[in-house]
């Protein structure tokens, strides 16, 4: 889903123990407050100074530029890596930002940041005029995406063109609209729930048109298109969460539902934005990895392979996609690109970074790491 990097590993391990204290059946014992407590200040302690050493070779890894980062929300990058979306500001509440409150508010700014990976030299970002807009976790090559909650008048979706900065309002009506993604060709989908309703449904436009996926029971929330041509969702249904995926070329995509569940009872729309945004997606790959709050590690959901689920290192907090079918995974203290299947890996770095996948064969990825009020960002080639 964007926590201050200091709480990160804190905030998904209270996530994880918040789930365990709303779980009415489960197998897993009872943590008492102590036992949370203690765990608390253990990973708290674990979180490297930023004057640790850092175990890494220049060879590896360089300097593509700083970001500038209000300590809660991490920026959206395009594809390519060739640019950054940051949301700088007072951060909205999470009411807000999980869709249950839908107030105006105007204590945001947004910039657009061109970065240089080779060189790593600054550029002047471009400064969003208009203000109280929350950024999205979901770009392509020419756009990302924007929400703009305006109370009684609906939440309004917008895109913003990475090279110049324009805003263009592509969902402008009376519904709370939440929650959007984009693919490639530049079809989207989001959540839709008008403002008296207590459920959101999905809305996907493509150029054939615009329709409507509901079961007429369930909460839809944070989709996200896999490819061009699928969506993968999480749906609250009766307490209960799971992870959906849709064919959206069937004339009815329910039909074609695939289903991984995820908590049994307990969720709220609240632990699946956390769940949803912690991790940032490579929404071209077929593999998709996200937290799981009871197991306390990243999965790997993979509906069309054998294994369909694949556990990471333990308390690992985020996980992106390398080519080879690896993944760099972290941790609260290291870097690691594991094989799927075995339990260690290939250490990278020594402390806490945040993975980012891109489609460059000459900076395949991006490592994000805190430097005060800046977020470094770290070059890799795992092509080579």
């Amino acid at each position: 889903m964007p926590l201050h990097w200091k709480h990160l590993v804190i905030g998904l391990v209270a996530l994880a123990l918040y789930a365990c204290g709303n779980t009415q059946k489960t197998d897993h014992p009872k943590v008492s407050i102590k036992s949370k407590t203690a765990a608390l200040k253990t990973l708290q302690n674990t979180v490297k100074p930023i004057n640790a050493t850092i175990s890494t070779s220049t060879e590896i890894d360089w300097s593509a530029g700083l970001l500038p980062w209000d300590r809660f929300s991490l920026p959206v990058f395009s594809p390519n890596g060739l640019h950054a979306a940051v949301q700088l500001g007072n951060a909205p509440t999470i009411k807000t930002l999980c869709g249950d409150n839908n107030a105006a508010q105007n204590s945001t700014t947004l910039e657009l940041h061109s970065i240089d990976p080779l060189e790593g030299k600054h550029i002047s970002p471009i400064h969003i005029s208009q203000k109280g807009l929350i950024l999205t976790r979901s770009a392509n090559s020419r756009h990302c995406l924007v929400e703009a909650p305006k109370g009684e008048l609906g939440r309004w979706i917008g895109k913003l063109d990475w090279a110049t900065g324009n805003l263009r309002w592509i969902v402008s009506d009376e519904h709370i609209n939440a929650f959007p993604t984009i693919n490639a060709i530049d079809d989207i989908a989001w959540s839709r729930r008008g403002l008296d309703e207590q459920r959101f449904h999905l809305v996907v436009k493509t150029l054939r048109g615009q329709r409507v996926i509901d079961d007429g029971k369930s909460d839809w929330l944070m989709p996200i298109f896999i490819g061009i041509d699928r969506l993968r969702v999480f749906r609250i249904q009766n307490g209960k969460l799971s992870l959906i995926e849709l064919d959206l070329n069937a004339r009815d995509p329910l039909l074609t539902a695939l289903s991984l569940p995820i908590l049994e009872t307990g969720a709220t729309r609240e632990l699946v934005w956390q769940i949803a945004t912690t991790n940032s997606t490579a929404p071209w790959h077929e593999s998709h990895a996200f937290y799981h709050p009871m197991k306390q590690r990243m999965i790997v959901w993979q509906p069309s392979k054998a294994m369909e689920t694949v556990a990471l290192l333990n308390q690992s907090v985020a996980a992106t996609p390398v080519f080879d079918g690896s993944w760099l995974v972290a941790t609260d203290n290291r870097i690691v690109r594991q094989t799927l299947g075995e339990e260690e890996g290939v250490h990278i770095r020594n402390r806490l970074a945040i993975p980012i996948a891109t489609t460059s064969n000459q900076w395949t990825h991006y490592m994000l790491i805190p430097e005060g009020n800046r977020l470094q960002i770290r070059a890799i080639n795992l092509g080579q």
